[in-house]
């Protein structure tokens, strides 16, 4: 390229063949240098080959224009290849930049930036603005005139965000500046010329633009390229003076020029000056603050050092040095959460080794090798800090290595303080090495006495395996005050001696496998016991010249863990298998069922009833209970079968070698069969049955499908009515999947309240008056239609979700009556009756909420009725409970007002002593005792004593599913005051119930259908 300059200054009318061939070998240099010296990343050297390639092209096409084509058109293509170079330059330089000062303050930033307004005020008003004022362009020339010193500018502030920071010059780098600084110098000097003058070819300005494509080219050949995109150290905090002159310098430029202009009369300038003088002023108060910023960084490093130098004098570990070093390097690195730091010893751990200087240095993880590049954890670098001393005992300097792992600007920006930390541990390292030397020596005389006292037997065997020596123990352990000369396989029972004899000789050869088994010895009075054995083979160590075994008696451990294994297999109180053996023997039964052609059958069994007994009798008896059935179960099997309680009240069976599944069915006969005579108990007989699931070989292809074949089976059995055993179909899968399709539906129903609620009128039978409602929820459902009440309604109890949806109708519920009570109180009051209220069921899960009380409290603040006019209505399994926190939430219902209700009374286990127990206003008894009313003398006795002895007591009765006048007529005879049924009318709508509201608030009764059901 130097010669292609000579001798275009020889014979520059021939300048498109030079220049091209100065341009082209300025690119081919570039692409070389990145090939041969393989940079980190080489993207910014391609990108200023491709700068280099667009400046070129438009020195060819403005020679072709002007010399061949004779146009001299502005604006040109040529331009356009011109101003592409600017922004090719800078995105490269900001390749280096990215790469090589990413992690330095922006204090680099800030005293670029400075220069840079410095030396762009002079381009302003000398270049740019004589060509916004020129009469003589039009718009477009004028933007593309002033785009050439503006992308100067862009060259400059990119040239110097890439030389301020110090540390890490290169000759490359030297180089790209010098090549940087010729095209600036050319291009200013150009401008200046077509301002003032006229341009003509091979002037000495050239000899920029000729500077820039060798140096670029030098730059790229040279081997310090690599180093552009390598991180740098960060600068210190201080600043040189230097560098404080430059900035100086420029800052004084505006007002310099500023003073020039003054001096030559012309102030026209004094706005653009005075916008510059303030971007200076900001940039030095920037300045200053980040100068703040690094000292108080500093200091923050300074503290943590000091920090871990104190915690490093302590430390009596060198696992407490390790944990210090990584607290101190997590203070060092808070932003880096994924660093890691170890602390490692030997300098033969080490891939690679240090080199000689144990200079520290920074390489790519992966190069480590070994478990070391594992422990790193993903860090892309690592940081080698020698632990080095100078003086040793022991002639090695080295003591070992701080691996610091992360990336390379962070270590690089740490390096220093990680040396510092790197000195003082490993002076924390050979002290605590020396210490433990020292202990050790001081301490051998310790374990000498210690063996004597262990508890384990030491024994030295000779080659014949005699006892050499023994330690005292052995009298404790053996029984034997004196085992020396005796032959170890007198020791061992006689079954054992074969397998003895074959270990000491595998111990001899060296083969360790032997180390840590278990062998029977027998005690000086014959008794068994057991002992874990460790072999050293010290035949070679002149100290002992034999092989030495510690033995160890673990007779009590073993006994205990044969007995954890067995409680780990099989239930504590029953003594059956459990369900992780049962699954095991399950799936081996299946393998042998493959193999040998025969059906293998699973029982899964439940004992009905089986809560009511624990609430009733208590949890003693029903331990009992299930002991009793685990005893008729087993004696109903087969040997081949195997029994198991599953957990809680919940049985099941293996059937083995069936021929068929009618064999499976006769073994759930039998079970069924002894469930046939009551169980005597300590608190008495009691007798319960049981409801089976079966599932067979047969519709089953594993164990897993098996068991869950068996466990639908069983959930058939007792949604058919228990007391018997239902066999596996396919369509209980169906019905499975499709109640698990309705729980899904549930949960999306109750968030988009897609329920409704019907009301069912309570009546005064007397009179006929309309009393109050029940609100009954409903579930339109958009594709089964309306869903039974009985689904969706258990549904919601065994997910929780019975909780918010029972807010829900109860908060909506006590809006209605609230309107009603509205609409009807004036009428109602005239006729001396009370306002209505309505009655809403609660269920057990919901009532045993804790937070049950509160949304009853909100519910009622917010509808504004009465708590009188809210009755709650539960069933009798609250009731046998007998929660204490639930009779605590009952009493504080009954304290707000709120009535409680006991509904389907007579239906469970009824007892009139819950009118006494607990706040109780009213009773509902349940339709199956009103429909034998005009049948069956003993039932209308029953009824009849229901409601005296409710009335005695100051209870209110209520009549469930009254359907006919003669039903009616009996109650009201026997003094039954309230009731509701199909009688009156069935569960209404809203708008009917609100119809209902209004046609008894006018005519003060009910109106009644000819059959008995009232018309709406």
């Amino acid at each position: 390229m130097a010669l292609l300059t000579v001798v275009y200054y020889l014979n520059p009318t021939e300048r498109i063949v030079w220049w091209t061939g100065i341009g082209l070998s300025g690119v081919a240099a570039i692409i070389v240098g990145a090939r041969i010296n393989h940079p980190a990343h080489a993207l910014p050297w391609y990108l200023l080959a491709v700068a280099n390639l667009s400046f070129t092209a438009g020195e060819v096409v403005q020679v072709i224009q002007t010399d061949y084509l004779h146009q001299v058109d502005f604006p040109s293509i040529a331009d356009g290849f011109y101003l592409a170079e600017y922004l090719l330059y800078a995105a490269g330089v900001l390749g280096f930049i990215r790469w090589r000062t990413a992690h330095q303050d922006r204090g680099s930033v800030i005293d670029a930036l400075t220069i840079t307004v410095g030396l762009a005020l002079l381009v302003w008003i000398y270049l740019i603005l004589p060509y916004a004022v020129s009469p003589e362009l039009t718009w477009v020339q004028k933007a593309i005139s002033m785009a050439y010193p503006l992308g100067d500018v862009l060259v400059l502030a990119m040239l110097l965000r890439l030389l301020v920071p110090r540390g890490g010059k290169s000759t490359s780098l030297q180089l790209l500046a010098v090549g940087t600084v010729g095209i600036l110098v050319s291009d200013v000097l150009y401008g200046l010329i077509q301002l003032h003058g006229v341009w003509h070819i091979g002037t000495p300005v050239d000899l920029g633009w000729a500077a820039f494509y060798c140096a670029w080219g030098a730059a790229a050949l040279h081997p310090s390229m690599v180093e552009l995109t390598r991180p740098i150290p960060v600068q210190p905090p201080h600043i040189t003076r230097g560098r404080i002159a430059l900035l100086a310098l420029a800052s004084l430029i505006a007002p310099g020029v500023l003073l020039v202009e003054v001096n030559l009369g012309d102030s026209s300038h004094a706005g653009v000056i005075g916008a510059f003088s303030a971007v200076l002023f900001l940039l030095v108060l920037a300045r200053l603050s980040g100068v703040v910023m690094i000292h108080r960084h500093a200091v923050a490093r300074e503290r943590a050092l000091r920090v871990a130098g104190a915690e490093l004098t302590s430390v009596v570990t060198v696992e407490e040095v390790a944990a210090a070093v990584r607290a101190a390097v997590s203070t060092l690195m808070p932003n880096a959460p994924r660093h890691v730091a170890l602390l490692a010893l030997g300098e033969d751990e080490f891939v690679p080794p240090l080199p000689a200087t144990r200079e520290p240095r920074l390489v790519p993880a992966g190069e480590l090798g070994g478990d070391l590049a594992t422990l790193l954890d993903g860090s892309p670098s690592a940081l080698l800090c020698p632990l080095a001393l100078k003086e040793r005992p022991s002639g090695n300097s080295l003591v070992g290595m701080l691996v610091v792992g992360g990336t390379a600007l962070e270590l690089t920006a740490l390096q220093s303080s990680l040396e510092i930390l790197a000195a003082q541990s490993a002076l924390a390292v050979e002290r605590v090495m020396l210490s433990q030397e020292i202990n050790v020596r001081n301490s051998e005389a310790y374990f000498r006495t210690l063996v004597q006292s262990a508890s384990d037997v030491i024994l030295i065997l000779n080659e014949d395996d005699s006892v050499r020596y023994a330690s005292s123990s052995a009298e404790r352990v053996l029984g034997e005050p004196e085992l020396g000369g005796t032959q170890l396989i007198d020791l061992v029972p006689p079954e054992d001696s074969h397998a003895v004899v074959l270990a000491l000789a595998k111990m001899r050869r060296g083969d360790h496998s032997e180390q840590g088994v278990h062998w029977r010895l027998l005690r000086s009075d014959r008794r068994s016991i057991e002992v874990e054995v460790r072999c050293n083979d010290l035949r070679d160590d002149p100290t002992v010249g034999g092989l030495v075994l510690t033995l160890r008696d673990v007779t009590d451990q073993r006994q205990m863990e044969r007995e954890l294994t067995h409680r780990a297999f099989h239930d504590s109180l029953t003594g059956l298998a459990n369900r992780v053996l049962f699954q095991d023997r399950v799936g081996h039964a299946l393998s042998r069922s493959e193999r040998q052609g025969t059906v293998t059958g699973v029982l899964f069994i439940d004992v009905d009833d089986f809560k009511v007994v624990n609430d009733t009798q208590g949890h003693g008896v029903g331990d009992e209970l299930l002991v009793a059935v685990s005893l008729r179960v087993s004696t109903a099997l087969r040997t081949s079968d195997t029994a198991a309680r599953l957990g809680g009240d919940e049985f099941a069976v293996l059937v083995e070698d069936a021929r068929s599944p009618a064999d499976v069915g006769g073994i759930a006969d039998s079970v069924l069969a002894a469930f046939a005579e009551p169980f005597k108990l300590s608190a008495g007989a009691v007798r319960v049955s049981a409801s089976v699931g079966v599932a067979t070989t047969e519709d089953s292809a594993d164990s897993a499908e098996l068991l869950s074949h068996a466990d639908l089976a069983l959930y058939s059995a007792k949604a058919s009515g228990k007391r018997q055993w239902c066999q596996y179909q396919p369509a209980l899968q169906a019905s499975l999947l499709e109640r698990h399709e309705l729980n899904e539906s549930l949960d999306s129903a109750i968030s988009e309240s897609a329920f409704s609620l019907c009301y069912q009128p309570i009546v005064d039978l007397a009179g006929g008056g309309l009393v109050a409602f029940e609100a009954l929820v409903r579930w339109p459902h958009a594709r089964r239609g309306m869903v039974p009440p009985e689904e969706f309604i258990a549904l919601a109890e065994e997910s929780g979700q019975i909780v918010p949806l029972g807010a829900w109708v109860l908060e909506r519920a006590a809006a209605e009556v609230a309107r009603w009570q509205r609409t009807s109180l004036a009428p109602r009051a005239d006729r001396g009756r009370p306002p209505l209220y309505i009655s809403v069921n609660v269920s057990a899960r919901q009532l045993r909420d804790a937070g049950f009380v509160d949304i009853v409290r909100a519910v009622l603040d917010s509808s504004g009725i009465q708590p009188g006019s809210l009755i709650l209505e539960l069933t009798e399994s609250v009731l046998m409970r007998r929660d204490d926190r639930v009779r605590a939430d009952m009493a504080t219902l009954s304290d707000l007002g709120v009535r409680l209700a006991i509904d389907d009374f007579g239906t469970g286990y009824s007892s009139l002593s819950y009118l006494r127990e607990f706040p109780i206003s009213i009773l509902k008894i349940d339709k199956s005792f009103i429909d034998g009313l005009g049948v069956s003398p003993q039932q209308y006795a029953l009824v009849e004593g229901i409601s005296r002895i409710a009335d005695t007591l100051g209870v209110q009765v209520i009549a469930e599913g009254i359907e006919t006048i003669a039903q009616r007529d009996l109650l009201t005879a026997m003094g039954c005051p309230l009731g509701q049924g199909y009688l009156f009318a069935e569960p209404l709508t809203v708008d009917q119930a609100g119809t209902l509201v209004r046609d008894d608030a006018a005519l003060g009764s009910l109106d009644l259908h000819p059959q008995g059901r009232r018309q709406v």
